[in-house]
């Protein structure tokens, strides 16, 4: 029971921070910016002093992740809800684990599409630039889980 409860928690803190606002076409939906924080692209482009073709490949690279992880990101949320959905019903707890494998294989996907992205970003880097990755490695963990990579 006490796992239930836990679970029940972790899972309403996680869907309560992923909430986001309407998601009309208003002035609300514009990025906000929180001082002079600049968004990612700019953070690597400083931090690497990526060249033209470098800040291009950036781009595309996490573009074409986002476009990969966009159908695995709404499945994880579904999935996610579908596992607080059951603990709330009572399920049996081979009902909620078989929901849980199933939401740690969208997830090990979603950290493929990362990996790979950041494989991609990696080699296009200088020698000189290279040692730097470890930050663009930290980076990479769950930056396809918002709408917008560089948000």
């Amino acid at each position: 029971m006490f796992f239930r409860l836990l679970l029940a928690g972790i899972l309403a803190a996680t869907l309560a921070s992923a909430q986001r606002g309407g998601g009309g076409k208003g002035a609300s939906s514009a990025p906000i910016m929180m001082g002079n924080t600049p968004d990612k692209l700019a953070m690597l482009t400083d931090t690497f002093k990526l060249n033209k073709d470098q800040k291009k490949l950036v781009k595309t690279v996490l573009d074409e992740g986002q476009k990969d992880a966009t159908p695995l990101r709404d499945e994880a949320i579904k999935s996610r809800l579908a596992i607080g959905e059951a603990i709330s019903a009572g399920k049996s707890q081979d009902q909620i684990d078989q929901l849980v494998k199933s939401h740690a294989t969208i997830e090990s996907q979603m950290a493929d599409i990362e990996m790979k992205a950041f494989v991609k970003i990696y080699q296009g880097l200088d020698k000189e630039q290279q040692p730097k990755a470890q930050m663009l490695f930290q980076m990479m963990s769950g930056i396809f889980k918002n709408k917008n990579w560089n948000e």
